[in-house]
């Protein structure tokens, strides 16, 4: 008769945590306290993630953050 083996579940990598720089931060924090976005995350390579109600999320590069940002406000 022969027995299981038993064997260890493999945990995957977690991502390490991004740091978002103080000046996006602070675009960023302006835009949720205007309305402007719902929720935001800094998802590594892909930039980051905006959104908006009633609207998709958008992946928008850090570097033209700023631009975007201040695009929304005056759509708005």
């Amino acid at each position: 008769m022969a027995t299981r083996r038993r064997t260890k579940a493999v945990a995957s990598p977690a991502s390490a945590p991004v740091d978002t720089p103080p000046t996006d931060r602070a675009a960023l924090i302006a835009a949720y306290q205007a309305g402007l976005i719902t929720m935001w995350k800094h998802e590594g390579e892909r930039g980051y993630r905006l959104t908006m109600s009633g609207r998709q999320d958008e992946y928008i590069e850090p570097a033209k953050l700023a631009k975007h940002l201040e695009r929304l406000g005056r759509a708005s």
